[in-house]
């Protein structure tokens, strides 16, 4: 059996859009890049085509991280 994973990046939202729209497939927020750009994608079989927008990506969560030695009432 041979598995076929075929991703690329397109330049631009609306490219990603059309792709879409194209392919009957929703666009998913898929989380931010390194440099905190948001990016999208969209899945049909084994195709995904990805855009990453341009300004900040406004969808951050805080990354938080709570040690359970700190609450000892957690521990059993």
């Amino acid at each position: 059996m041979i598995r076929v994973c075929d991703i690329r990046e397109l330049s631009t939202l609306a490219e990603l859009g059309t792709w879409a729209a194209e392919h009957r497939v929703r666009i998913r927020y898929l989380g931010a890049d390194l440099e905190n750009r948001p990016v999208y994608g969209a899945t049909r079989g084994h195709l995904t085509r990805l855009a990453r927008d341009a300004g900040p990506d406004l969808h951050r969560h805080p990354l938080v991280w709570r040690s359970p030695l700190e609450n000892p009432e957690a521990l059993p």
